[in-house]
């Protein structure tokens, strides 16, 4: 006798499993029976996780034109005009952020006069995040040019100003530089941070007696530490467009 079943060959016999048909008085179990709070639970992860996707989508498509300007000042074969266009369209846009500013104009193959007008567009908010991180970045970090580290020495002037935590190490690293503007930047933060005991307010004013360049620079940033505090935040910005003209590397990339 085979293992197949009467002695002949083919498939072994299974057994059938009936299962008893559930009574006609049960109704049939429904989702939530089934799954209990884990239904809803489910559901609404799903249209969390749905409408997450939709404002991503909505924000990158709403920001399209910034991912347009950033593409063309990153593009080597548009003209350097056109990538300094494109700098000063984002340097306008409320949309873009002091990290995507930072970011750009401390990127070397971006043409300087674009990397200068975001550099200069950076806001005092930079530094409120971390004074001391932001003072020591600017005043330590090898290999700037001088008007890079210029502009971005400004914003420790206008956060000394608001009394923000600016490292005074930086400050007198700053006060030391070979770039003479960049020194008195550096005296005018240290002469307005709340209760300075330094002499940087004398040091600013026997500059400002100077005829040259950086006597006039002096002179109107003693005018900003002498101003009363709520007219103080705006004088710096006349400064800020003076350098374009009379840094002598800043000349050479705006005229």
């Amino acid at each position: 006798m085979s293992g197949f079943g009467d002695g002949q060959r083919g498939f072994p016999k299974l057994p059938i499993i009936v299962i008893d048909p559930q009574p006609a008085s049960q109704p049939p179990r429904t989702e939530r029976d089934k799954y209990g709070g884990l239904l809803y639970l489910g559901i609404g992860g799903l249209v969390v996780m749905t409408a997450m996707i939709a404002w991503f989508a909505y924000s990158v498509w709403g920001l399209r034109d910034v991912w347009a300007q950033v593409y063309a000042i990153h593009d080597a074969k548009r003209s350097d005009a056109e990538r300094v266009e494109s700098a000063v369209r984002l340097s306008h846009d409320p949309r873009v952020t002091d990290d995507q500013l930072m970011t750009i104009c401390l990127d070397r193959s971006v043409p300087d006069k674009a990397r200068y007008v975001l550099a200069e567009a950076v806001s005092t908010e930079v530094a409120a995040r971390d004074p001391r991180a932001y003072s020591l970045a600017v005043a330590l970090s090898p290999d700037w040019p001088d008007w890079l580290r210029l502009l971005l020495a400004r914003r420790l002037a206008y956060g000394a100003s608001r009394g923000y935590g600016i490292a005074q190490v930086a400050l007198e690293e700053l006060s030391k530089h070979s770039d003479p503007m960049i020194r008195l930047w550096a005296l005018y933060s240290e002469a307005v941070l709340p209760d300075s005991k330094s002499d940087a307010a004398a040091k600013l004013e026997a500059a400002a007696r100077g005829d040259d360049e950086n006597g006039r620079l002096a002179a109107m940033l003693l005018a900003a530490k002498n101003a009363p505090p709520q007219e103080r935040e705006g004088r710096p910005d006349e400064a800020t467009l003076w350098l374009r003209h009379h840094h002598p590397q800043a000349k050479k990339i705006w005229r």
